[in-house]
């Protein structure tokens, strides 16, 4: 009786979440669309309130800042902080107070109704890929129902949340989080699929093709022998089980070999997640099991932990990503102009086609914060720019004049996966790090191959080396002054490193703490591998003989 209960509520849950969405989606549309009609004059009232003057200089993070930040703080109450996990060398420390949090909720909430609205999405279900574990990120600050008992409407609407229930934790530790994710999403059945960054969610598909006996293992024994789990793990079963569940769990359970994401989820519809700048290769590696004929991408916006950059305005068939974060004043600068105040802009002075650096300021501390952000002016809606994000300011390193950019690194890596369609087909993905081993009698490069999952392509063993070589050839053809520097042995050769991308990932991060550290971290969400690291390979950790 309990069963079917459960059963019939699930089915008018989801039916009436998605009604209910709908209608929310109208509303928050009718508020958007008041904030693009008033964005003059609600940008020039930000101004006024943060005194932001032509004499006030343009920053970046420093000791001021963080100072800055720190002293809101102390005035604020119930403020908590995130830390980013950026490319400086340590973590930014930014205030959130729950009014913040509230907001950043409410965006995304916002967005989230405007496209189901728009996509007619029925019976939603929204399993979001965020962190296992409480850790200082933003994402945690705003998702985490660690160590709470998932209330039922939350969990029937958003079913991943149950993986920070305490009646879950412990089939986390037994069977790990890619087979605890993929039993709660074959459950839910979910329609939309989340990920903050595209590589959460190709990391966590290659995870189960690549390995599909032990990302089953859950599902099996849940099948074939139910007695050995919980009372409370029924329960959260019978709590956001959809119809059908059984079908789809003998499914998988009986599969020896990997199945389509379509025969396990088959209401899946939607993945929304970041698509610009140095992501797009997961993208590629997406599409390898969710086909386009069936699966739609929705982008995502623009946002750090400092500050939201732009959110998203569905105008018709396109999607275009605005200035409008709640509290925020936009300025601009052109993309080859240095930190002057005097070059600042309106971002109702863009102009379609060129690219600007976004520089922004706000209640919680940050006044004329350069993000450091590159943006394109792809077209305007009224007054309002549509932003797309390109890729990170000024990120470059010299040994000896070669003056290395991430922009030439961004293109010699498009060339690469065009002359080696594996790296493509793989989902390997490319960053260059400067290397001076003690004893080396010149400095050279670092080219990481970081690979997805835990299995070490077999393509890699004969053709690192290769792909080195040709990455020197490639900046020699874009940089002369790097070809100058090798020509003439002040620069040695590109080296080839293989290595998993979580290893990577959790070395590079600025926030990781010690090596049990780094073991223990997730990276699901707002890590983003640059194509280009300042610091020495040394310095960051890395042995000089770390190829795995």
């Amino acid at each position: 009786m309990r069963e079917a209960f459960f059963y019939m509520s699930n089915r008018v849950g989801r039916s009436i979440a998605g009604a209910g969405l709908g209608v929310m989606g109208r509303l928050r549309r009718r508020q958007v669309d008041k904030v693009i009609a008033n964005y003059a004059d609600g940008q020039a009232e930000l101004k006024r309130r943060y005194a932001i003057t032509a004499d006030t200089p343009i920053v970046t993070y420093d000791d001021t800042v963080r100072a800055s930040v720190e002293e809101y703080a102390a005035r604020t109450p119930g403020v908590r902080f995130a830390y980013t996990s950026g490319s400086t060398s340590q973590p930014k420390k930014i205030a959130f107070p729950p009014k913040r949090v509230d907001n950043l909720v409410a965006g995304n909430v916002s967005v989230i109704a405007r496209m189901v609205l728009r996509e007619g999405v029925s019976g939603a279900s929204l399993f979001i890929l965020s962190g296992l574990k409480d850790d200082d990120s933003l994402s945690t600050l705003v998702l985490s129902d660690a160590g709470k008992q998932v209330k039922y409407n939350a969990g029937l609407l958003t079913p991943a949340r149950y993986l920070s229930d305490p009646r879950f934790t412990e089939y986390i530790d037994t069977y790990g989080a890619c087979a605890a994710r993929l039993w709660t999403l074959v459950l839910a059945n979910s329609s939309i699929i989340y990920a903050t960054n595209p590589s959460t969610l190709a990391l966590f598909l290659t995870d189960i093709h690549q390995d599909w006996s032990t990302a089953t293992r859950m599902v099996r024994d849940y099948v074939e022998r139910p007695e050995k789990f919980s009372d409370g793990l029924h329960a959260i079963r019978r709590r956001c089980a959809a119809p059908g569940w059984k079908t789809r769990f003998r499914r998988v359970a009986c599969a020896i070999e990997p199945i389509p994401v379509a025969d396990y989820v088959p209401a899946f519809r939607i993945y929304c997640c970041w698509d610009g700048g140095y992501v797009r290769p997961f993208l590629d590696q997406i599409e390898a099991y969710l086909p386009r004929e069936r699966h739609r991408l929705v982008p995502m916006y623009s946002m750090s932990t400092e500050t939201v950059e732009t959110l998203n305005y569905f105008d018709g068939d396109a999607v275009r990503f605005l200035p409008i974060g709640p509290d925020v004043y936009y300025e601009f600068l052109p993309a080859d102009t240095n930190d002057d105040p005097a070059q600042l802009i309106g971002p109702t002075e863009l102009v379609v086609g060129n690219t600007y650096a976004m520089v922004v300021s706000d209640c919680y501390g940050l006044r004329r914060y350069q993000t450091e952000d590159l943006f394109l002016c792809q077209a305007k809606v009224r007054d309002v720019p549509d932003l797309r994000f390109l890729r990170r300011r000024g990120i470059k390193y010299s040994f000896t004049g070669e003056k290395l950019t991430g922009e030439q690194l961004t293109d010699a890596f498009a060339r690469l996966r065009e002359s080696f369609p594996p790296l493509r087909k793989s989902g390997i993905q490319m960053t260059l790090i400067p290397t001076r081993p003690a004893g080396a009698t010149t400095p050279s490069y670092n080219l990481v191959l970081a690979h997805p999952g835990r299995q070490r392509p077999e393509w890699t063993d004969a053709n690192a080396t290769k792909v080195a070589s040709a990455m020197d050839r490639e900046l020699a053809d874009i940089n002369s002054e790097f070809s100058g520097k090798v020509e003439s042995g002040r620069l040695g050769a590109t080296s080839s490193v293989v290595m998993s991308y979580d290893k990577l990932a959790a070395t590079l991060d600025a926030k990781t703490v010690d090596a049990e550290h780094a073991e223990k971290r997730t990276y699901d969400n707002q890590f983003k591998l640059l194509p280009l690291y300042s610091r020495l390979w040394q310095e960051l950790g890395f042995s000089d003989d770390s190829d795995e």
